[in-house]
């Protein structure tokens, strides 16, 4: 997969991305199969091992977790996070 940007912002500064609690997490591996991604993996332990991948705003492996193991940043702090990323693009012209 070619590397991702956003405008000017590269993905690998914008920290959006899953964490599972290993409290709740069954290692069922619906999110491994779930996301097209590649973003989990799983050897009997469900983990994320690339974050990067994963799409910006996309929450779809979170509702197809039936433990709720999974949780991402709010939108309200992805936009807060893009909002600065995107002003210090800006200023790096």
């Amino acid at each position: 997969m070619g590397k991702r940007e956003y405008g000017k912002i590269p993905r690998e500064r914008i920290e959006w991305y899953p964490r599972i609690d290993p409290e709740l997490c069954t290692g069922c591996g619906v999110c491994v199969d779930f996301c097209h991604q590649d973003v989990f993996s799983s050897d009997g332990e469900v983990r994320v091992v690339n974050p990067y991948s994963c799409v910006v705003g996309c929450t779809g492996c979170m509702e197809e977790c039936p433990s709720g193991a999974i949780v991402f940043p709010t939108l309200v702090e992805l936009r807060e996070m893009l909002r600065k990323l995107r002003e210090e693009f800006q200023q790096s012209d």
